[in-house]
């Protein structure tokens, strides 16, 4: 069986044109009404990370959730826009990102997921269960609006990543607790989730991209592109391919891969692949915390052949956004400062993902220099 994957140039957020653009990629994909029944209850997901200013491409922008929700009423569907932001509450950070003038302007409810019910996962290969929000389970369709980015240690952060916002506030940090220190278990998550919730349609903003060490710190970048599809997963492989990787770079595309999905056709529909490809475009500084070291690794040795996070104190306001957000609580505030024990660090990095002023780098230790430089040679 198929999948089909849309792609529409737009080079930019004005919303007449990235309403055409949107509407354009579904139309090639079925219509908007083959996938909205009229009085369904209709969840738009965008990427709501964190606060910041559309033009910094952190967020999903404010014109492309604009023109969904138009789209979405054309269809007789009641939209509503939901999503769970690493840190602070949805309100502060869709005001910031724009989308709450936009929920506003539309009169469409803007709902925090603070409800978090347990859900079992037939579907799942690992994960039988999770707690997703309330909101998730009463919408009759659900519209995952990523955005095109980097991110340090997923590689990229697309349709598939994009729906870990559906899990409630703090819950998060426990399965990055369960993950711990293994990129690949936490891509295994990312899947099973995705089985569960399953988007109708996927359309993803990448008119402005995010290059560099994403999610949250990276360098905004110009790629034209809206895409849509009704399958994530073949949506997130089509990104790779335009920008020119090998599918299986992307984590949770090789933990699909092994698990005997994502393998369909994949057909691309209106403009060429060949045409649009991003000849130029700065991937992340990949983290790979653990290195797949054997378990009786002391915590100390391992402490010195992985990479961990350090505090730039030039750049760090003492915000404590990272304290908050530390899954093991490995992150403190000291007399000089803030201080990592790193013997707690999972290397999850989410302190260096919801640092607002990229005052949290990653360190690689002697071990990871020394191979990355051999691996130059």
């Amino acid at each position: 069986m198929k999948a089909y994957v849309s792609i529409i140039k737009c080079e930019t957020y004005e919303e007449e044109k990235v309403f055409l653009a949107v509407k354009n990629a579904i139309d090639l994909i079925g219509g908007i009404k083959n996938y909205i029944n009229p009085n369904n209850r209709v969840l738009i997901k965008p990427n709501l990370l964190y606060g910041k200013t559309p033009e910094k491409a952190v967020t999903t922008h404010p014109s492309v959730v604009k023109a969904m929700i138009y789209l979405v009423r054309q269809a007789g569907g009641y939209p509503f826009i939901g999503d769970s932001p690493s840190v602070g509450s949805l309100m502060r950070t869709a005001e910031k990102a724009g989308i709450k003038k936009i929920a506003d302007e539309m009169d469409c409810p803007l709902l925090e997921f603070n409800r978090p019910v347990i859900v079992q996962n037939k579907r799942g290969k690992i994960f039988k269960q999770f707690e997703i929000d309330q909101s998730v389970l009463e919408a009759d369709v659900v519209i995952n609006i990523p955005k095109l980015k980097t991110h340090t240690q997923m590689f990229l952060t697309l349709g598939v990543k994009n729906l870990f916002g559906c899990i409630p506030g703090k819950k998060k940090a426990l399965w990055h607790l369960k993950a711990g220190e293994d990129p690949k278990l936490f891509a295994e998550i990312l899947i099973d989730l995705y089985k569960l919730i399953y988007p109708s349609l996927t359309i993803l903003d990448g008119i402005i991209g995010m290059e560099g060490d994403g999610p949250n710190s990276g360098s905004p970048i110009s790629l034209g592109l809206i895409l849509a599809s009704p399958n994530a997963l073949s949506l997130d492989q089509i990104v790779c391919d335009i920008l020119g990787i090998k599918r299986e770079s992307l984590l949770t595309n090789r933990v699909a891969f092994e698990q005997g999905i994502g393998k369909e056709e994949i057909e691309v529909l209106g403009e060429s692949l060949e045409d649009i490809k991003i000849k130029r475009f700065k991937f992340p500084k990949l983290i790979r915390p653990n290195w797949n070291l054997p378990s009786f690794i002391s915590k100390n040795l391992k402490n010195f052949l992985t990479s961990k996070p350090r505090i730039d104190e030039e750049l760090c306001k003492a915000c404590n956004q990272c304290v908050d957000i530390c899954p093991p609580s490995a992150l403190k505030k000291g007399k000089k400062g803030l201080v990592f024990d790193y013997d707690k660090c999972i290397r999850c990095f989410c302190c260096q993902e919801v640092c607002p002023e990229g005052a949290i780098k990653i360190e690689s230790s002697w071990f990871l220099r020394i191979i990355g430089e051999r691996g130059k040679k």
